[in-house]
């Protein structure tokens, strides 16, 4: 589940960070929507959301932009505009590292962290084997798909995972753990309390 799934983690992120819902979807559709150029110009396309909801919707306002700024979420530069109207041209704003660093994770942190609670080796008919071999980078690549580069559902992964740990349920290779039907199999179990017998 992600922070924009459930409500909570997201009324606290919002609360914790000091924003308003229409400052996070700036913020959001600045991270996720992609500029293209028109004469040297970059520009965002003009059926995207962040034009429809500055034309359609209420938009931005110069206020929310500049507490924006201020917290040093994006860049900003004024332009005057017709009859001497000065604001922010959504084209111009420029979005920091700041909320990426808040709402996304790096793939090769994020898999450090499963690595070091998830076990070496595993035993199968008295035989060991083990866990972590093969190419951790596409592990990595594979594990930010599984949890969309959220922050919030890699530390839910994490709660998963030392649960499955702790019900002997590491019984495989890292790679074919950490895929939607195990990880879903297993939230099951834990919203349940599920015992498999096998505490440890």
């Amino acid at each position: 589940m992600g922070i924009l799934d459930d409500a909570d983690a997201y009324v606290e992120f919002l609360t914790k960070n000091r924003l308003s819902t229409n400052q996070f979807l700036l913020l959001y559709l600045l991270y996720t929507e992609q500029m293209f150029k028109i004469n040297k110009k970059l520009k965002f396309k003009s059926i995207g959301n962040i034009y429809k909801w500055s034309n359609e919707g209420i938009g931005w306002s110069e206020n929310e932009i500049d507490d924006l700024i201020s917290k040093d979420y994006v860049f900003g530069i004024k332009s005057r505009q017709v009859n001497g109207v000065v604001n922010y041209s959504i084209d111009q704003l420029i979005l920091t590292q700041k909320f990426s660093d808040l709402m996304f994770i790096n793939g090769n942190f994020a898999l450090d962290e499963i690595l070091e609670i998830y076990p070496d080796t595993i035993s199968v008919n008295g035989s060991i084997y083990f866990t972590k071999n093969g190419d951790l980078d596409k592990i990595a690549i594979d594990y930010c798909k599984l949890i969309k580069n959220s922050i919030h559902k890699h530390e839910e992964m994490k709660g998963i995972l030392e649960y499955a740990k702790e019900k002997g349920l590491c019984n495989t290779h890292i790679s074919k753990f950490l895929t939607k039907g195990t990880i879903d199999s297993i939230k099951k179990m834990m919203e349940e309390s599920y015992d498999t017998g096998n505490d440890v």
